[in-house]
């Protein structure tokens, strides 16, 4: 879901909600077997500062799309930090 995007009935006054980001919580992901997904915990932060705790749920496309991106980001990151020194 986009971050311009309405997620529908989870403000606690009735309105509906507009999601901020979305940040990835520091806990295990889980891989469930049976199911073939991976379940990520993340935190929904919405514009008007509420917060929901949920899962990312990736089958195994999509988990290993996000794979290569996080290595690309990685990568990015490596070669910043080779070029502008701290």
């Amino acid at each position: 879901m986009a971050a311009d995007q309405t997620l529908q009935g989870t403000s606690g006054s009735g309105n509906t909600a507009m999601i901020d980001h979305v940040v990835l919580m520091q806990r295990d992901a889980r891989y469930d077997h049976d199911l073939e997904e991976a379940r990520f915990p993340v935190e929904v932060r919405l514009r008007g500062g509420d917060a929901i705790r949920t899962e990312l749920v990736l089958d195994p496309g999509q988990l290993y799309a996000v794979a290569i991106q996080v290595e690309r980001a990685l990568s990015a990151r490596e070669r910043a930090r080779s070029v502008v020194p701290r």
